[in-house]
This record gives structure tokens, C-alpha cells and sequence, in this order.
């Protein structure tokens, strides 16, 4: 790291039903280096991983004690995070949908880690995880291969790719309500909203386009219609998660306007569903995205993400997931509206206020 400025990183997150854990190592290329640096740097990953600091088949607890106490804080720390706070409150209201649970984690279940338990899982993931190598430098090819031929100490490169989709939430016939009160200066409320029958086509990129247009930045219709002309919200966003089969939509506004703020959602998803929304609004969602693929581009991060959704959804490359975008039209944006059901509400309302 002093003389190289060789970084370690690793992080967890969630694509549908698959939970993913990544080690990443970035180095400078042997050319401005010494000879075999690279394959130094990747070792020293290597080591990290298939070498970690193990006594009597546990992990050491004076460091774990530490690791847990920083993950506690966190989990403590999250209720101050408001925006996070109602989504995940939101979310958990799903039960048993993958999507249900914190991704922070909860006290009680971190308390019943220990050492050997630890390690224990440390050789369930090592021995049976479905596991990618992605590589993105200006490398030998072969010569990479045969490092990880060489030192990656597992059999499990590839295995059969289950269903990534979660399933359906099931429609409710009257969007369910669900309130905390508490004093705050401003007012959260969040929608969850079910997808039904999305094809592959409108999951990969009329929903993206139909979530920007809705309330992807400043140009939004959600945007426009809330803060704009009404001065209700100070913000508002929608994000669709496509493999969840959901789309959420969350604000922070003025208390005392949620109900006037519900009833201008559900007015802007039923003007999308008959097509009232201009030429511009979807023009401006479909430039948006592309310029966020090619953006992607020239990131190492999204080279390697755009191969892993690749390898786990099918996606296409860079040009055809643009040339595809290009091709979504009106009608295939009123076509998924009519697709996406409003199912539940959570609104974390300020002590006087009542959400009915």
C-alpha cells in the first residue's frame, strides 16, 4: 500500500433472490512497476481470502469483537437515517420477501455470532458459493489465467444460475397503510408498488425508462407535479427494482401534506397509465440512462458490473443495451403502467400529524 497504493475492498449487496459478497483489489499495472507485480497484487488477494487469521478452526475475537461493534453502530445509527429508516420500514412489511429483511442486519442476530460460527460459514461460502472472477487492467490474459489457475484455492468456479426473479407480491385490493410517529422536521412517506407479468424486454428497459421519467431527478414528472407546481415535497424519487418486481416511490415533505402528497401520486401514475405525458419527458428519461451506460464505460466498476449482470440476468453489452433503450415508446411505457399496482404505504409523520 506505501509504495504501490494497492487498495482492498469489500462490500455485500443484493440482486433478487441472490445475495452477493465481493473482494476487490485495484493496483497499478506492472509497467510502472516492478516485473510480476501483478501477480504479487493478486496474490496478496488471494491470501486475504484463502489464508485469513484462523486459531483452532475460529476466527480471532478480539478483532471480530471490534468488527460487530462497528456493525452495531450502524444498525443503532440507522433510525437517524430517515430516508433509509422508512424504506426499510416499508420493505419489512413484505414478510418473508427477500427485500423484507434490513440490510444492515439486526442486534440479536449479531450477538449470536461468534468465532467458530464464523468460520464455519467462511468454508460454507469458500465451498459452495457460486463464485466470478472479473479482471479489468490492461493484462496478459494468459498470464492471469494461470495465476488464478495456480492460487485460486477452490473448485467452485461456476454452477447452475437459479432463478434470480422474486416472486410476485400478490395485489392488494386496497393499498394496507402503516404510520410511526415520531418528532421530526420533515415528514417521510414511501409507496411500494408490485410489478405483474413484466417481460424480459419491459423488465430490462421500459421499466428503467418509465422509473426515470417518473421520478428519476429534478425533470420528473413526480418531481414537477409535488414540489414544483404544488410546493409540497422537498424531495421526491422513484427507483424500480426490477428483479424484486417492485417499484418504490419516496419523499420527504412538509408535515401535515401527506395525504394531499398521496393523492398527487396516485393522480401522476394514472395520467402515465393513459399516456398524458409528453414527447420530452420520455426523450429526456431514455438520454438520462444512456448517458449513465456510457458513463459506465470508462468506469472499472462498471465494466465489471455490466459482465456480472451479464453472467447472472443476461444482459447485453453496452451498444445494445443503449440501441434498446432508444426502441422503448409510448406506448410500451403506458403498457407497463398498466402493469405496476399500488400496494402498500409507510409514512414516519411527525407527532400531530395522522395518516387515515
Amino acid at each position: 500500500e506505501n509504495l504501490y497504493d494497492l487498495k482492498l475492498i469489500s462490500f455485500n449487496m443484493r440482486i433478487g433472490n441472490y445475495a452477493n459478497l465481493s473482494f476487490r483489489a485495484k493496483f497499478l499495472n506492472e509497467k510502472y512497476t516492478s516485473k510480476e507485480l501483478n501477480k504479487e497484487s493478486i496474490n496478496f488477494l488471494m491470501d486475504v481470502l484463502f489464508n485469513p487469521d484462523i486459531e483452532e478452526k475460529s476466527f480471532n475475537e478480539a478483532y471480530l469483537t471490534k468488527c460487530k461493534n462497528k456493525l452495531e453502530r450502524s444498525i443503532k445509527s440507522l433510525k437517524d437515517n430517515k430516508l433509509k429508516y422508512t424504506l426499510f420500514k416499508l420493505l419489512e412489511t413484505t414478510e418473508d420477501k427477500p427485500y423484507s429483511y434490513n440490510s444492515y442486519g439486526y442486534i440479536e442476530d449479531l450477538k449470536k455470532i461468534n468465532g467458530k460460527n464464523l468460520y464455519e460459514y467462511y468454508k460454507q461460502v469458500i465451498n459452495n458459493d457460486m463464485i466470478d472472477i472479473f479482471v479489468v487492467g490492461e493484462v496478459d490474459t494468459i498470464k492471469v489465467k494461470e495465476i488464478f489457475k495456480e492460487y485460486f484455492k477452490t473448485n467452485t468456479f461456476k454452477k447452475n444460475i437459479n432463478e434470480v426473479t422474486v416472486k410476485e407480491l400478490e395485489i392488494n385490493k386496497k393499498v394496507k397503510f402503516y404510520e410511526e410517529i415520531d418528532e421530526v422536521n420533515q415528514t417521510q412517506l414511501t409507496l411500494l408498488c408490485n410489478l405483474k407479468s413484466i417481460t424480459d424486454f419491459e423488465r430490462k428497459y421500459t421499466l428503467p425508462v418509465y422509473s426515470e421519467m417518473l421520478g428519476g431527478s429534478s425533470n420528473s414528472l413526480l418531481f414537477d407535479t409535488v414540489r414544483e407546481k404544488n410546493s409540497y415535497a422537498y424531495y421526491i424519487n422513484s427507483n424500480a427494482k426490477s428483479y424484486d418486481n417492485i417499484l418504490m416511490i419516496y419523499s420527504g415533505i412538509e408535515n401535515g401534506n401527506d395525504k394531499e402528497v398521496y393523492k398527487l401520486i396516485k393522480k401522476v401514475l394514472q395520467n402515465v397509465s393513459k399516456g398524458n405525458f409528453t414527447k420530452e419527458n420520455l426523450e429526456d428519461a431514455k438520454s438520462t440512462l444512456i448517458s449513465a451506460i456510457n458513463a459506465s464505460k470508462d468506469s472499472q466498476a462498471g465494466i465489471i458490473n455490466t459482465y456480472y449482470a451479464s453472467v447472472l440476468v443476461g444482459a447485453k453489452d453496452f451498444e445494445e443495451r443503449i440501441e434498446n433503450i432508444s426502441k422503448v415508446t409510448r406506448e410500451d411505457i403506458v403498457n407497463v403502467s398498466k402493469k405496476i399496482n399500488m400496494h402498500n404505504a409507510f409514512c414516519d409523520a411527525y407527532v400531530n400529524d395522522r395518516m387515515r
